[in-house]
C-alpha cells in the first residue's frame, strides 16, 4: 500500500513523461504497484489490519493496577507476570508501559523502608464463607507484617473487637518470637479513640495499656493516606489473591487457621519477595525484636460458670468438660474468637482449653478430665441413717 504523497508523486512523474519502469525505479516501488495507482482515480484508503492477540493481553489489567499502586519498574512487573504465566518478552511490556508512565509518575511516591526490628504494620481484612443455606458468614483476617523483612502473621477471627485484637497481637508476638519497636495502624476505632486528638488522648485507653504492657509504640498512619501503611495493604491483597482461592471448603475457624499457617510456612514467607528481592524468613533473621512480656494481658472479664455434676460447663448452648475436681466450683471462660476457648480457675490459672463447637446442645469431653473420678466417688462418706445393731440374748437394751 502506497502513501498518499507517493500516489501524487506517481502521477506527477507520469505527467513529466516518465514510464512505469522509470517511476518504479525512482520511487523504489514495484512496477505493478505503479501501474495500479496510475489507473486509479482515488487516494489510497488505509484499512486497519485485524491483528492477532498480544501475549500481554491477559496481563494488562494487572499491570495497570500495579502501576497505579506506584510500581513502574518494568523488571519487577516482568517477574510478577512471568510467575502468572506470561511467556512474552520484556520489550513488549516496556512498550505497553511507556505511554502510561507519564500518567503514573504523578502518583508515584518514594517507598518508606524501616530498619530491622523498627516497625510492623497491622490491618484487618474481611472474607465471606458460603453456608449450606445459601447465606454468607463473615470472617475477619488479622494481619501483622514486619516492615523490614516482610514476614507475615495471619489469623482468622469471628470479629474485630478490642479483646480479639489484643489476643491476636499476643499470638503474633509469639509467632515472631519478639515485639517490634513501633506498630503502625490506620484509624480503626479499637485503636484510635479520636483521630483529631494529639498525644495519648487519641488512643483507645485499653489498647494503650496493652501497648505499654508489651513495650511497643503505636503509630497512626496519616488519614486518607493508605500508602503510609502500604506494606500491610499489599499483604491483605496478597492474602486475598494467593491464599483465599486455594480454600474450597471450611470446617471451622480452627481448620481455616491451620490452613493459613501452612500457607504462611510453605508459600508466603518463603517466596522471593518482589519488592525486597529477598525471602522473608531469611531477611527476618536480621530483625532485632524486643522480648515478649510473657504475662498474658487479660483485657476482658472472664464469663463465670458453675461446674455441673457431670463435670461440664455450658457456653452458648454447648457443653465442655473440665477436670472433675472443679465440680461445684465457679470457673471463668475466655473466648479467643478464633475457634478456641480457654477455661480458668478462680486463681487465674488456665485449667483446660477446647475447640469451640458450632450449633447448639453439643458436648465436647476430654477423657483426662474424668480419670480418677470413680475412685474419688467411691470414698467413704458420713452415714446418713442410724446403724442397726443386731439383738443378742442376755443383752439388756437401754431405752
Amino acid at each position: 500500500m502506497v502513501k498518499s504523497e507517493e500516489f501524487f508523486m506517481i502521477r506527477d512523474l507520469k505527467s513529466k513523461g516518465m514510464n512505469i519502469t522509470q517511476i518504479a525505479q525512482e520511487l523504489d516501488l514495484d512496477r505493478k504497484t505503479v501501474a495500479k495507482w496510475l489507473k486509479s482515480d482515488q487516494l489510497p484508503v488505509y484499512r486497519q489490519k485485524v491483528g492477532y492477540g498480544s501475549k500481554l493481553d491477559n496481563y494488562k489489567t494487572y499491570i495497570i493496577e500495579r502501576m497505579n499502586q506506584g510500581c513502574v519498574n518494568a523488571m519487577i512487573l516482568f517477574d510478577e507476570i512471568k510467575a502468572r504465566g506470561y511467556q512474552g518478552r520484556l520489550t513488549i511490556l516496556r512498550e505497553f508501559m511507556k505511554p502510561h508512565r507519564e500518567q503514573m509518575r504523578g502518583k508515584a511516591s518514594i517507598r518508606f523502608e524501616t530498619p530491622p526490628g523498627k516497625q510492623a504494620q497491622v490491618d484487618w481484612g474481611e472474607f465471606k464463607i458460603l453456608k449450606e443455606d445459601g447465606t454468607f458468614v463473615k470472617v475477619h483476617a488479622f494481619i501483622m507484617i514486619m516492615g523490614y523483612s516482610r514476614k507475615q502473621y495471619v489469623e482468622f477471627t469471628e470479629n474485630e473487637r478490642i479483646d480479639t485484637l489484643i489476643d491476636c497481637h499476643e499470638r503474633a508476638f509469639a509467632f515472631f518470637g519478639g515485639v517490634p519497636e513501633t506498630i503502625l495502624y490506620d484509624n480503626m476505632k479499637t485503636v484510635v479513640k479520636h483521630s483529631h486528638q494529639a498525644g495519648t488522648n487519641k488512643w483507645n485507653d485499653k489498647f494503650l495499656r496493652f501497648a505499654r504492657h508489651q513495650d511497643f509504640i503505636p503509630l497512626r498512619c496519616r488519614p486518607y493516606h493508605p500508602r503510609s501503611k502500604g506494606k500491610v495493604e499489599n499483604g491483605v491483597k496478597y492474602l486475598r489473591r494467593n491464599f483465599w482461592p486455594r480454600i474450597r471448603t471450611v470446617l471451622s475457624l480452627v481448620d481455616l487457621n491451620q490452613s493459613v499457617r501452612v500457607w504462611l510456612d510453605t508459600v508466603c514467607n518463603v517466596r522471593l519477595h518482589q519488592t525486597t528481592r529477598e525471602i522473608p524468613t531469611e531477611a527476618f533473621l536480621r530483625e532485632n525484636l524486643q522480648p515478649v512480656n510473657q504475662e498474658t494481658f487479660l483485657l476482658h472479664d472472664l464469663q463465670s460458670r458453675k461446674v455441673m455434676n457431670d463435670c461440664t460447663i455450658s457456653y452458648e448452648a454447648n457443653f465442655y468438660s473440665v477436670p472433675y475436681r472443679f465440680v461445684g466450683q465457679r470457673v471463668g471462660i475466655r473466648d479467643l474468637n478464633n475457634g478456641h476457648l480457654e477455661i480458668y480457675d478462680e486463681t487465674g490459672n488456665c485449667i483446660t482449653a477446647h475447640v469451640k463447637l458450632c450449633g447448639k446442645h453439643h458436648f465436647q469431653r476430654n477423657k483426662k478430665h474424668f480419670e480418677g473420678l470413680i475412685t474419688w466417688s467411691q470414698k467413704k462418706v458420713a452415714a446418713t441413717a442410724p446403724i442397726l445393731i443386731p439383738e443378742h440374748k442376755g443383752t439388756v437394751l437401754l431405752c
